[in-house]
Order: structure tokens, then C-alpha cells, then sequence
């Protein structure tokens, strides 16, 4: 059998276990197990299968890229956005779940609609659609490029069945079950990543000539082991504060104020539970960072070791050792890790966006549909996300230049912003919304704002780069637009 037959059977395997999974877990395909799971997931598995939808298939290549990316290399820099983020994620356990859990909502933006508005409540659902439809359409599109390179091209398969195929396998295992599935299958597929990435560093400590132990210590030794960036001009990305706060902000809009990954915290049984998932979710992820970061320093340590030449992008020196360096089994074990990672985002991601339909535009907690009938119309709301991301992905493909799709991805980043703005407004201040119609105006005009200004900074503001700073600025931007037309 050859490497792309042999890919595919496992391939092939894994997937049969997920809709195995679902199988067991979809028997109850109410709106309640589809949206939050009647709120019965034990916490401990919420924050394990976490990890893999917070790590896209697109992370698990850049993170280990990044570490000798750039003209100088970024090392472990990137350790300082997950203190960052363990800051996020604190306010997160502490500030917006209680919040979340007091309103007894299934979508996060009921609750600006409570207190903002209607007009509120709709544009930070818009948003959230569009930003996660884009997102999730890119963070595919680049998984699928490799593994079309590597299985289904050999197959004289065309880039559009690949995606169609990985497509049809989220929505085949999603679409009863929801929330409830995916709690479930995400943990298996967090297992799938982690182990892989465990077995490969073991791999390259082999090929370094070193036990595991002294895998590590030989990474946090070497010219890649440095992590804090004290001495850097504050115009430099790498610089400690600014990758701190840009952690923290990003913690809090990607996760916390994202329908997408609240929505497995919303499961738990009661906040104290979802309080637990998410300090542990938050230990977690730092473990895995350090993980992913060591095999990134191990790659490099092992292709300057070979004499072997580094890639055109840091994106491709994962799969270039991985396929052409460690064996079959180092091929297998990227391949099953890149998919396990992928998929653990976008099957989250598409039951999220379901969710946020229904309940934030077809109201289903408050229009008397039969049972029947919710069904049917939540499944084909799920079916028309599944083929819109496709669309998105097929449109990407086509377009086939590498600055518009990145710039497109970046823009719908933008979407967060106003997000930020709405819910610091909606907590932090008592003051009541006058102009509502025009509070969609500036939701719109903020993100227009930052995107020319972030621009022109080095130009209008002495060389600095606003980085992860970015979120902060749009949001505030939000925030002065909306005391502008409010009252106490």
C-alpha cells in the first residue's frame, strides 16, 4: 500500500470512531442536548476537549513555526500572550460567566440584548456569524490544502470533493447531537492531538540523540529557549506588555465573548462547575503551549542539526520534517494530529453558529414551532452553514493569492472590536442606549476606523505597531461612540 492509501484507511478509521461517538450521543436531538447539553457535561471533560477547539489545524502548524520565525527569531515570545491569556481567562471565570449563568442564556448576545437593546443584541450575533463563518472557512481551507496535498491528490481527487468530504464528515456527526456530541468527540480528538505531538517530540529526542527529559532541557537551553522580552523597543511586537495585554484582550474576545467556545462552558452544570472547566482549561493550555513551543524549537534544533534548508515559510517546517524526516510514522502521526486539531475547531464552530441562528434570529425561545418542526429547521440552518463555509473555502481556492485571503481573514478579526466595546459598555456602565439605530452605525464604523488607522501607525505614530493591541483600540473606539448616544 502506498503512504497516501495508508493515510486514507486511517483516516478513514478515525472518522468511523467519531460518528461512532455521535451515534451514542445524538439519541436525545432536542434543542436543549443540541444548544447546551440540558447543562449536564461534567466540567473536567469540557475543559480538556477545550483545548482542541481553541487550536485550530492552522495553530497546530504556525505555533511551532513561530518559534525561529521572523528576521530575528521569536523564540518562546509567544509564552507571553499565554500569560496573557491566563489573565483573560480569569476575568472570563470571574466577570462574564456569572453574567452568562445569571441570564440563563444559550447564546451569549441575549444578554446585550437584556441590556442594550434589540439592535445591540443583533449586530453582536452578526458579527460573531460573520467573523466565525470566515474564520473557520480559512483555518479549513488551510488544513485542506494539506491534506489534499498529501492523501486525496494522489487520488486524482479535485480540491473541491476534498473539501466537500471534510465537510459532509463534521456535519454527519454534528448534525443531531450539537453541543452534546461535540463535548464528547473534542476531548477524543484533544487526545488524538496531544498524543501526537507527545510521540513526535519523542521522535525528534531520538534524533537529537536524548532522552525526553533532556529534550527539554536542551530546547530552553539553546538560542530558541528565550521567552521574555524585557529590553525590546515598545514599537517591537515581542515586547513583554505588549504581549501580555494583547494576550489578555485576546482571551477575552475569542473566548469570552465568543459563542463558539462559551457554548461548552454554558454545558456545566452550574457556574462553580464552569468556573472549574475554565481554570483548568486555562493550566491546560499553558502545558500545551510549552509543548508546542518545545517541538518548534526541536524542528529547528533538528533541520540545523541535518544541514537540511529551512522552507520558504515557517508554516511548512512542521510538515516538511514530519513527512520527509521522521518516517511513516512521524507522516501518520502529523496527519492525524493536524485533523484532530482541525476538526475539534470547526465541528464547534458550526454547531455554534447553528446555535446563534436560532436563538438570535429565528427566536427559538420564543416562537411556538412543534417539535418537528425546530428539527427540521435547525438541521437545515446547520446544512446551510455547512455549504456556505464551503462556498467560502471553494472561493479562497479560486482566488489562490496567499495577501487578499490572509487580509480577508484579518479583516473579519475586526468584527471583535465592537464586541469588546458592547460588552465592556453593557457591564461597566448604567447609561441606557437613546439612538439605537445608531448604535449599529458606529459598530460599523469603529472596525472601518481601526482597520485605516492600524494602516498608518508606523507613519502617524513614530514607527509603532498596535499588534494584538488592536481589539483594545476598536473596542474603545466602540465605547466613546456608544456614551456618545446613551444617557444615564
Amino acid at each position: 500500500m502506498t503512504q497516501a492509501t495508508i493515510l486514507l484507511v486511517i483516516m478513514a478509521a478515525y472518522f468511523l470512531l467519531l460518528i461512532g461517538i455521535s451515534f451514542f450521543t445524538s439519541k436525545d436531538s432536542s434543542d436543549e442536548n443540541f444548544f447546551v447539553a440540558k447543562r449536564s457535561s461534567p466540567w473536567a471533560l469540557v475543559a480538556i476537549g477545550m483545548i482542541g477547539a481553541s487550536l485550530s489545524g492552522v495553530t497546530f502548524i504556525s505555533i511551532p513555526g513561530v518559534v525561529g520565525a521572523g528576521k530575528v527569531n521569536q523564540c518562546f515570545s509567544y509564552m507571553q500572550m499565554v500569560w496573557g491569556y491566563l489573565i483573560g481567562y480569569a476575568i472570563i471565570a470571574n466577570v462574564l460567566m456569572p453574567l452568562y449563568y445569571k441570564h440563563q442564556v444559550s447564546s451569549i448576545y441575549e444578554y446585550l440584548k437584556d441590556r442594550l437593546g434589540v439592535e445591540a443584541y443583533k449586530t453582536g450575533a452578526s458579527y460573531f456569524i460573520l467573523s466565525r463563518t470566515i474564520g473557520s472557512a480559512f483555518r479549513m481551507y488551510i488544513v485542506a490544502l494539506v491534506m489534499h496535498q498529501f492523501i486525496f491528490s494522489h487520488f486524482n481527487i479535485p480540491f473541491w470533493i476534498t473539501v466537500l468530504i471534510s465537510i459532509f464528515l463534521i456535519w454527519i456527526y454534528t448534525f443531531r447531537g450539537g453541543i452534546k456530541t461535540i463535548v464528547v468527540t473534542d476531548v477524543f480528538q484533544t487526545v488524538c492531538m496531544l498524543g501526537s505531538v507527545g510521540i513526535t517530540i519523542y521522535f525528534l529526542a531520538e534524533q537529537l540523540n536524548v532522552g525526553i527529559i533532556d529534550f527539554f532541557g536542551t530546547v530552553f537551553s539553546s538560542q530558541y529557549g528565550k521567552i521574555f522580552y524585557w529590553d525590546v523597543s515598545f514599537n517591537d511586537p515581542n515586547h513583554f506588555v505588549k504581549q501580555v495585554l494583547g494576550g489578555m484582550l485576546i482571551a477575552l474576545v475569542m473566548t469570552g465573548l465568543d459563542q463558539d467556545m462559551m457554548q461548552k462552558n454554558l454545558t456545566c452544570r452550574n457556574l462553580k462547575e464552569a468556573q472549574k472547566n475554565m481554570f483548568s482549561f486555562s493550566m491546560l493550555l499553558f502545558i500545551t503551549n510549552i509543548a508546542f513551543l518545545s517541538l518548534g524549537a526541536g524542528l529547528y534544533l533538528f533541520v540545523a542539526q541535518e544541514g537540511i534548508p529551512l522552507p520558504a515559510k515557517s508554516d511548512q517546517l512542521f510538515p516538511m520534517v514530519a513527512f520527509q524526516y521522521l518516517s511513516g510514522a512521524g507522516s501518520i502521526l502529523f496527519l492525524l494530529g493536524l485533523t484532530a486539531s482541525n476538526y475539534a475547531s470547526a465541528d464547534s464552530a458550526l454547531a455554534s453558529l447553528t446555535t446563534s441562528f436560532c436563538i438570535d434570529f429565528l427566536n427559538y425561545k420564543t416562537n411556538d414551532w412543534d417539535e418537528q418542526k425546530r428539527k427540521r429547521n435547525r438541521i437545515v440552518v446547520h446544512l446551510g452553514f455547512s455549504l456556505l463555509i464551503f462556498v467560502v473555502i471553494v472561493l479562497f481556492y479560486w482566488l489562490n493569492n496567499d495577501a487578499v485571503i490572509n487580509q480577508v481573514f484579518q479583516f473579519a478579526g475586526y468584527t471583535y472590536g465592537p464586541l469588546l466595546g458592547l460588552f465592556l459598555f453593557a457591564i461597566f456602565t448604567k447609561r441606557k442606549i437613546i439612538y439605537p439605530k445608531i448604535l449599529i452605525f458606529i459598530c460599523v464604523l469603529a472596525p472601518v476606523i481601526t482597520f485605516v488607522v492600524n494602516s498608518y501607525s508606523k507613519d502617524w505614530l513614530n514607527g509603532f505597531s498596535f499588534g494584538n493591541l488592536l481589539v483594545g483600540f476598536n473596542g474603545l473606539l466602540t465605547i466613546i461612540g456608544l456614551l456618545i448616544i446613551s444617557k444615564k
